[in-house]
């Protein structure tokens, strides 16, 4: 009897040592288990992130969104780079943005995301047929590609005047107002487009039988659905139209004209095709040349500006400290 209750002991104990690992190699089972997923887990989520930097991490799709859109997804190593580098100062510039506390409005932030939608989005989907980001929001699209109020902003605290050599600029002046002083020019001009040359000389020969709208009218059909026959026909900047054509002799003689006067018919390759053109000049009022050197001011304190910035800015990148997240970077890899 004695021994037959040792016995049962032992067995109660020898079960008791079983159902003890049992739990141990539960445990440790579930351990593993939870640890694999939650390694799995870890990958997946550090792969959606490109870099990290200071001030906190940067998503992949931003990385794809600047690659696709810029370097239309080159794999090549310096597009990469470049990609990378371009979304560097991006994140600088945004996080000096709120530093300073000048980042997006919400009116600006809702005119950005439409922005992205039409001009990126929707574009990319009627020339290729098919959307180039849909992995990425329109509003993050256009915190990434529609930055000017940002930059404005800070280029106003970083960098509000620049003061020019006026010794340096004074050749560039002289040269300046002697080959652009005609930008300045505001002449305005009827026009007539036509796609036969027989037509242009038909209406060439009409000049000085019949106004000129009403040559417009006859020879363009249709031009009432826009204006009715007793709208004005509205003039057209020539001085603007004139960069489209490519013959110096043609662009001299249209910005020659006076008012009253008629041009011959001047040829332009335009929407894939030889267009035939004939000018009237309404009003002309002649440059001035202290509207043109201030523009040209202006426009060389802009470029100063800018430089100053950009070199700013690169120093923002270097501060932020930013650092490539291998496994986020390869996973773009295509």
């Amino acid at each position: 009897m004695a021994k037959r209750k040792q016995k049962n002991v032992e067995v109660e104990r020898q079960l008791k040592k079983r159902r003890m690992i049992f739990r141990l190699i539960s445990i440790f089972v579930a351990a593993g288990i939870v640890a694999a997923i939650g390694i799995g887990i870890w990958v997946v989520q550090d792969s959606r992130w490109i870099m990290r930097y200071d001030g906190g991490r940067v998503s992949t799709n931003d990385f794809r969104a600047i690659h696709d859109i810029f370097f239309g997804g080159d794999p090549a190593p310096q597009s990469r780079e470049g990609a990378i580098e371009i979304l560097q100062q991006i994140i600088a510039l945004q996080d000096r943005a709120a530093r300073h506390n000048v980042g997006f409005t919400a009116e600006e932030r809702e005119n950005a995301a439409m922005s992205a939608n039409w001009n990126i989005r929707f574009d990319a989907q009627m020339q290729f047929g098919f959307d180039v980001v849909p992995y990425i929001s329109d509003e993050r699209l256009g915190e990434l590609f529609f930055m000017d109020p940002l930059l404005a902003r800070l280029m106003d605290i970083y960098v509000p005047t620049y003061i020019l050599d006026e010794e340096e600029i004074a050749p560039l002046l002289e040269a300046y107002l002697e080959e652009n002083l005609d930008r300045y020019l505001d002449l305005q001009v009827h026009i007539l487009i036509l796609e036969e040359f027989e037509e242009a000389e038909e209406a060439h020969g009409l000049i000085g039988t019949m106004d000129f709208e009403e040559i417009i009218r006859l020879f363009t059909p249709g031009i009432e659905e826009d204006f009715a026959e007793d709208e004005e026909i509205p003039t057209t900047d020539a001085v603007q139209f004139s960069n489209w054509i490519d013959d110096p002799d043609d662009k001299a003689h249209l910005l020659g004209l006076q008012p009253g006067e008629y041009s011959r018919i001047v040829e332009w390759y335009g929407d894939g095709m030889l267009l035939y053109m004939l000018f009237h000049a309404v009003s002309r009022e002649e440059p001035d040349p202290e509207v043109a050197e201030a523009s040209f001011r202006e426009n060389l304190i802009d470029s100063g500006r800018d430089t100053v910035f950009d070199d700013l800015v690169v120093g923002w990148v270097e501060e932020a400290n930013f650092r490539i997240n291998t496994r986020g970077y390869n996973t773009t890899v295509q």
